[in-house]
This record gives structure tokens, C-alpha cells and sequence, in this order.
């Protein structure tokens, strides 16, 4: 079945005969007539009843010409837009943004530098742990803004940014809080909510754990503070995403011994060295670059 011989059988159908469709598409009746027995061998149908002294679609014909229309519009659809997109080709933008920077750091140089491309597509995809650097080698990421973890020597990247992290809990958590630090043994058998990995080539193991303890795991950063909110685990957190809650009280501040219950991690402007970056991409990284000072 090709495309001349189903616009040969809709020829004739919309135009009445063999010979007005022949000299609709500017071929021979032959060559016509020849396109239809083609596709009425290869199937096994009778698509016209030739008694008459115009050809009139079968039952079956009538089916197969309803669905060889619908083919033929939604090929001409991509005929057009293959044309659209080879005459002016629309630049496009991604970057693989770790889950922790729900403020990415330079929004507002990104700002500026999608004013100045208004006909860029800008694709931000939130990844977790090895799901930021996987993005880069899978090619649906140019950049990476995220941790230290995992980088080597495959990678050029720059420190731009830095994120406190705090561990929280609700204040009902627990039912008698301790003074000073909270031991290891007290949230061992309490959930400890972390969020998954969003890799799937090579997952990361979680570092900040406690050994032996309850583990729940989520998706993104809003389930976990519901989650919290909600008196059912306690967790580590970007301070920024809690600030709020941490002056209401909804959520209170907890150290926990031997733990790294307060730090504060580094975020990188990350490119694969392999793999040189479009000219768009490029552009906003040497922006970006701006903040290393």
C-alpha cells in the first residue's frame, strides 16, 4: 500500500470516475485504474462495484476510503510541518535543574536571556541525585545546575551557588522531644523521609541516613513537607523550601547526634567536556558563569 495508490482510490471516490480522477492528479486512467486493482489484490477486497456506469464503493470500500482520507489528511499535516520546521527551525533549550533548587540560582539572568530569545522553547527537567548528571549523557539536557556529587573528570563545571540544608519535623513528631540533641536510637524506628533517585541507569545510594533506619521514599520535594506537615516522618531539607514553616512553627529545627543535621552544599553549572553546547546553550552558561562571583 502506498500514498499514490490511496489518493488514487480517494480521487476517484471525490471525483466520480477513473477518468476524472486520472485528470485531477494528472496521470493516465490506467495508471489509475492500475492503483486501485493494486490495493484490492493486496488486501483481498472488491473497494468498487464496476456494474454501474459509475464505480460505487462497496461496503467494505466505503470503510477503507473513510480511513485512507483520515491517513492521507494527517500525512499532508506532517508534510507541513516538516516544511514549517525546515523554513524556520525553532531553537530549543534544556537543562537538567536538581530537585533541591526549586529557586534555580540566576533565575533572573535565565530571565533575561529568554526575553532576549522569545522564539526559544526552554525545557527545564527536575531531577533527583544521579537523574541530574543522566540527563547530560542521555543528550535531553545541554546543562546541569545541581550538587558536587558524581562529577569527575567527564565534566566542566563551577561552583554558582550554595543551598543550607536543615533536618525538621513536625512538632507532635515526636511525643517527648529531648533537650539538646536527639539520639539516633529515639528516630531509628520513625520514618525518615527521603526522596528517590531519579536515575535509572546508575542510582545513587542516599548518604545522609542513619544506619539501620526506617525509610520512606517520595517523588519530589512537595510530598516530602506534606509529609512532614503532617506529623508522619522527619527529613533534611533545602532551608529555603521551609523558612515559612520554621517561623510559623509548623515545623521546628532538630539536631541529631553524630548526624549532619545542618550543612551547606555547593550547586555546580554542569556541561558533558564531550559534547560542545548549541549556541543558545552556550550563551547562557557564559551568563551564568556570572555568579561564580
Amino acid at each position: 500500500m502506498t500514498n499514490e495508490q490511496l489518493r488514487a482510490l480517494v480521487a476517484v471516490v471525490e471525483w466520480g470516475s477513473f477518468r476524472a480522477a486520472s485528470s485531477h492528479l494528472f496521470k493516465t486512467q490506467s495508471s489509475i485504474s492500475a492503483s486501485v486493482r493494486a490495493l484490492e489484490e493486496e488486501f483481498d477486497l472488491q473497494l468498487f462495484d464496476r456494474s454501474h456506469y459509475r464505480p460505487q464503493l462497496t461496503a467494505e470500500g466505503k470503510t477503507f476510503y473513510h480511513q485512507a482520507r483520515k491517513l492521507l489528511s494527517q500525512a499532508d499535516e506532517l508534510e507541513q510541518l516538516g516544511h514549517r520546521l525546515a523554513s524556520d527551525p525553532a531553537p530549543t533549550l534544556s537543562i537538567a535543574l536538581s530537585a533541591m533548587c526549586s529557586l534555580p540560582p540566576g533565575l533572573d539572568i535565565i530571565r533575561r536571556f529568554c526575553s532576549a530569545h522569545p522564539e526559544l522553547r526552554f525545557h527545564i527537567h527536575t531531577e533527583h541525585l544521579s537523574g541530574v548528571l543522566e540527563q547530560l549523557h542521555l543528550e535531553t539536557a545541554e546543562i546541569a545546575i545541581g550538587p558536587h556529587r558524581g562529577l569527575d573528570q567527564r565534566y566542566d563545571f563551577a561552583e554558582i551557588s550554595r543551598i543550607e540544608m536543615v533536618t525538621v519535623m513536625a512538632p507532635g513528631f515526636l511525643s517527648e522531644r529531648p533537650e539538646g540533641q536527639v539520639p539516633q536510637a529515639l528516630l531509628r524506628s520513625r520514618p525518615h523521609i527521603l526522596i528517590t533517585d531519579s536515575g535509572s541507569r546508575a542510582p545513587f545510594d542516599h548518604l545522609n541516613v542513619i544506619p539501620g533506619g526506617h525509610i520512606w521514599y517520595v517523588s519530589d520535594y512537595q510530598m516530602k513537607r506534606a509529609l512532614l506537615l503532617a506529623e508522619m516522618g522527619w527529613a533534611r531539607v533545602p532551608l529555603h523550601m521551609v523558612e515559612q514553616e520554621l517561623a510559623s512553627g509548623e515545623l521546628v529545627q532538630i539536631n541529631i547526634e553524630n548526624f549532619p543535621s545542618e550543612s551547606e552544599i555547593p550547586i555546580y553549572l554542569i556541561r558533558l567536556n564531550e559534547h560542545p553546547l548549541s549556541r543558545e546553550a552556550y550563551e547562557l552558561w557564559q551568563a551564568l558563569l556570572e555568579l561564580r562571583a
